[in-house]
Formats: structure tokens, sequence, C-alpha cells
């Protein structure tokens, strides 16, 4: 029996019902919580899905923009939704406009880009109401939600979420229905910290307390029911943070144990942390707020750093736990480290702005080139019928200028054109931000080698591999592309020089230690790269970056290959 995730062979042989099956399994795992495996698929698909197949592709890009964000990375779901919004309009389907811009909606909102995301959460209702689509129409006001969350409006953010669980009830789907109960728990807990922060009168924290815990509760119980281990961990942690916020220590700690076993034993290592964190909050309310400072110092100094917003929690944690103790001068040192870093993600999150920003208009560039060479065809099919077949050609050529216009078909990654015209913008940004940035140029070593040894399609492959290497090794908010033949280039804002060339050697030995003897037996791939950057200096281009990078490249090549090398 073929394997259910195994898409056509080829563009020239494409099997409508086999892609539609993989895309189907690969849904059916980011369910059951393989987000990562799932995503894999569904690139490797949208990878094969020929031009022409403008639905099945905007179906593709849809799915990949609205799991995205569970693996962190939020410009390529914003990439993704709004490439799958342009065939949406194209297309003139309403299901797709609610998916796409549903997707688009819930980005932005975790970008902070409050009004961005309202406008598209909007926007998506109303398209899933002129479908009829009761499912769609749910994860639009879900999402919606989202918007006013970002917006500092947990009470409006609360009653969309509630409106799109009665129809997410009435419709009996799992899957919203859980996302809206998970939530609205999140809501009102923000409207907890809210009454507490302001001095509320009692009824209404006490209403609030008891309506996160409900949420969370029916949130938690159909988590169970659906068997995804990441799902029952989400929802334990708005359950626990419910209970831990109304004193209810004792009713907390089972689920805070078993919170925490779950995300240990699944590796999933941001909730892991935060289960963590909820003990020493645990620990900190049951009077032993030392050893609630020692586990929460413990965390930030672990080896494998916590993500900038949950580090942020682990400072916050710190401050409310010294100064619970009467440690009032560590409880300022902290107070200053969280001051430092709500600057650094502020200025992080304006990077990801810029980059979501840019994107958006190039695909709307994009679409307009599409839009006038259309009108152009119409016109053309009007004055003469015997001109449909170039109309046609003239159609497909513009379908593939979109796709053409930032990303490198092969690898999926940004292509020349696009970091020629980023690289100036994120060196301007680092400049005016204060902050370093390093350029790393890479080449695959004896690549030539490769091709005239094993052929251009398994040289296709290594660097179709390289580019995945490349992804799980850079963080998403960094410029990745590929400038031609074997040469990459990767910008990275906010490290310098030397933590930059300690990246690029774990990545370095990560294609190193790669099995590419899978797709084909004997073959070996080395990297040399070469990086410059550091602190920017009045009037500083990006060219003249990338041309100190192309010259470390080749001082590691003369150097024997295989090799990092810092300008």
């Amino acid at each position: 029996m073929p394997d259910p995730l195994a898409p056509p062979a080829s563009p020239g042989s494409f099997d409508a019902a086999a892609f539609d099956a993989a895309c189907a399994a690969a849904h059916q795992l980011a369910m059951a919580g393989a987000y990562q495996t799932s995503c894999d698929a569904l690139e490797q698909l949208l990878l094969d899905c020929p031009p022409t197949e403008l639905r099945r592709r905007a179906q593709t890009l849809a799915l990949l923009a609205h799991q995205y964000p569970r693996l962190g990375r939020l410009t390529a779901s914003a990439r993704h939704a709004t490439e799958a919004l342009a065939l949406a309009e194209r297309l003139g389907e309403d299901g797709l406009l609610a998916d796409a811009l549903t997707s688009q909606c819930y980005v932005y909102g975790q970008l902070l880009m409050g009004r961005d995301a309202l406008e598209s959460g909007m926007k998506a209702l109303a398209a899933a109401r002129r479908a009829a689509d009761p499912v769609r129409e749910a994860w639009a006001l879900n999402r919606v939600g989202v918007a006013y969350s970002s917006l500092e409006n947990p009470v409006q953010a609360c009653a969309s979420t509630e409106q799109a669980m009665e129809i997410a009830t009435a419709s009996g789907t799992p899957e919203v229905l859980f996302s809206c109960q998970n939530n609205l728990a999140y809501f009102w807990l923000r409207r907890v910290e809210d009454a507490q922060a302001l001095g509320r009168d009692a009824p209404l924290l006490a209403e609030a307390l008891a309506s996160a815990r409900r949420a969370a509760e029916q949130a938690t119980e159909r988590a169970r029911r659906s068997g995804s281990p990441f799902q029952v961990t989400v929802a334990l942690s708005n359950l626990v943070n419910a209970l831990l916020a109304g004193g209810l220590l004792d009713e907390a700690l089972p689920l805070l144990n078993e919170f925490g076993h779950i995300a240990h034993d699944h590796g999933y290592h941001t909730l892991a942390i935060e289960a963590d964190m909820q003990r020493a909050v645990f620990l900190r309310l049951k009077g032993e707020p030392l050893q609630a400072a020692r586990l929460l110092t413990a965390l930030l100094q672990a080896a494998t750093e916590p993500p900038p917003k949950l580090r942020r929690l682990l400072m916050r944690a710190l401050y409310e736990t010294h100064k619970a103790c009467g440690q009032y001068r560590e409880a300022l040192s902290w107070l200053e480290e969280l001051v430092g870093l709500d600057r650094q993600l502020s200025r992080d999150n304006l990077v990801l702005q810029t980059e979501v920003i840019l994107i958006r208009d190039q695909v709307e560039q994009a679409q307009a080139r599409a839009d006038s060479a259309a009108a152009d065809a119409r016109r053309e099919r009007a004055r003469a019928a015997h001109l449909e077949s170039e109309q046609q050609r003239l159609r497909e050529h513009a379908m593939a200028l979109d796709r053409a216009a930032h990303e490198d078909v092969l690898t999926g990654l940004h292509n020349r054109r696009h970091a020629e015209f980023a690289l100036p913008l994120l060196v301007e940004g680092a400049r005016m931000a204060g902050q370093v940035i390093s350029v790393a140029a890479l080449d695959v070593d004896h690549f030539k080698r490769i091709n005239d040894s094993h052929g251009h399609a398994v040289g296709d492959a290594v660097l179709q591999q390289l580019a995945q290497l490349l992804r799980h090794r850079l963080r998403s908010a960094d410029l990745m592309a590929r400038m031609g033949g074997e040469e990459f280039l990767a910008v990275l804002v906010g490290i310098a020089p030397p933590q930059a060339a300690e990246i690029c050697e774990r990545l370095r030995l990560a294609v190193a230690e790669h099995d590419w003897a899978a797709i084909t037996p004997g073959l070996v791939v080395r990297i040399s790269v070469g990086i410059a950057g550091g602190a920017l200096q009045q009037q500083q281009q990006g060219d003249n970056l990338l041309r100190r990078a192309d010259r470390a490249l080749y001082a590691a090549k003369r150097s024997g290959r295989n090799r990092v090398h810092v300008d």
C-alpha cells in the first residue's frame, strides 16, 4: 500500500488524489501534535505541486500558515498566509480567503500588529459568512479574539471567543472548539491579572477566576479525549495558572505534576520550562520563596536558554519572589534586567514586523503585476480568439514571476533578488537600533565534483537538504537566501561575528554529520563559511558587508575548505 504522505512522483505525472490524501495525512499529524513532521511534509508537497494547481497550492499554503506558529516560525506563517491570500483572491473562493485571512490575523496578533490583525480577522469573518461555513466562521471569530488580546482588550477578546465557541459547539468540530476553550481560559487569566493589578473589587476578581478555571477545565477535558499530549499540556498550563491565581494549591499540585511529566517526557521544551516556572510560583505561594528563587534562577541559567518571552516571565517571577521575601536589592536588580529585556524584545519584534511588511509588499507587488498581465490577456482575448493560447502562456509566466519575485523554487529560501532588496533595510534597521549584525556567505565545497560524479538531480537534492539544515539551525527572524548555484547567504541581526561563527560552526558540523549517503551511496558534502559584521559604522552599506563576507569565504576556501572564517 503506498505511503499516504508520499507526494506525486513529478510535476509531469501529477496525481491529484494522491496529493489530497497526503495533505489530509499531514493535517492529521498536526492534530496529533507532530507539527514539525506535518510542516516538512506540506513543504515538500508544495514544492511538487504544479504552478497551475492554484487551489491546491492555496490550500497547502493556508495549512502551513495555520501550523507554523506552533513551531515559533511567525514570519514563515505570514509569508505563506499572504501567498495563500493572493491565490484565493485570484480564485475568488471565500472559503480559501477565510483560511488565509484567519492565519494572517493570528500571526499579526502574535507580532503585536493589533490593527492589522483585527482588520484581517474581520475580513476572514466576512468571507466565512459569505461561504456559509460555520467552522471557518468559528475560526475567524477565535482569531478576532487573539487580535483584541494583542490590542490589550481582553474583555472583547473573551466576548469574540465565547461567540466562536457557541458556533464551534453547534458545528461539532473538536479542533476549533478546543482552541476556543483554551484561548478563552488564557483571556480570562489576562482579566485576572488586570483585576489584581488595578485592585478591582473582589466580585470581579472572583468572576474572572471562576471563568478562567471553567474554560481551562473544559479545554483539559477535551484535550484528554483527543489523545493529543500536546493539547493536554497546553490546556493544563492554563488550568494550573487559574488554580494558582485562586490560591488553590492542593488542587493545583497533582495537575502541575502531570503537566511537568508530560512536557518533559514528550520533549516540549518551552512547556517544560513553563511547568517548572509554575512550580516556583507554587513554592512561593506555599511560603517557600527562597526555594522558589533558586528554582527560577536555575531555569534562567540552564544550558538551553529559554525563549525570550518565557525568559521575561521568569525574570518577572524572580522580581516578585524576591520582593515577597523582603530582598528589595535583589528584586530591584531583576526589575532592571526585566526592563532591559523588554527593550530587546521590542527591537526584535520590530525586526520581525519589518520582515512581515516586506513579505506583504512583495506579494502585493507580484499580485499587481499578475493582475496587470491578466487584464492585458482579457483585452487580447476579446480582440481575437486565436490569441487564447498565448494569453494562457502569459498567465502561467505571471504565476512563475510571482514565485520568483521572492523565493528560490528549488530550496524554498529567499532568492538573490529578495536578499539584495532586504539586506540594506536590515542593515539600516540594525544601525538605528544600535545592534550588531553578521553576514555569512556559505558555499558547498567541490559542488561541481558532486554534479559531475552523481548527476544534477543529486546536486539539487543536496541543495534542498542543505536549505532544510539552514532553517533548522538558524532563527526564523534571520534572512536566509540562495544567491545562486551552491552559494547561500545568512544575515543575523543582533548577533556579533564571534557568536555567528559559533552558530555557523554548529551548522558546518551538522552538514558534515548529515546522512548524505541516503541520497546516493558514497555522497559526502562539506561547506565553507565566511563571516563579516559587527557594530555598524555610519553610512556602512550592506554590499560592503557582503563583499567582506565573500572575502572571508574565499579565505576559508584557500585554507583548505570545510571551515568557518571570520573577516
